[in-house]
């Protein structure tokens, strides 16, 4: 069984920043390996990586495309990401 993350119990990173820091992000990828939290979304399709709140990937037409370099990094299908270049699953996606 897959590792879950509890949203509710993450501490906040900056002083004075909000006890729930993902409580208003309802779309969330963990890593399809152990289930654990690897980035939410924003109000938009921006994905923000959990482990340092950097801008890590955009969603365009059901892919995931980096942020920094702009190539590929997964295309999804249902509620899963797989990976560009070998389709292997790499997040699913869940909702908080």
């Amino acid at each position: 069984m897959a590792l879950q993350t509890d949203l509710r119990v993450l501490q906040p990173l900056v002083p004075g920043e909000s006890e729930a820091p993902l409580g208003d992000h309802p779309r969330c990828l963990c890593r399809f390996e152990d289930g654990v939290l690897f980035a939410y979304a924003d109000h938009r399709r921006n994905f923000i990586r959990a482990s340092d709140r950097e801008l890590w990937a955009v969603e365009r037409d059901d892919e995931l495309v980096s942020a920094r370099s702009g190539e590929a990094l997964a295309h999804r299908r249902g509620r899963v990401f797989f990976a560009a270049e070998t389709d292997e699953p790499l997040y699913y996606e869940r909702a908080i």
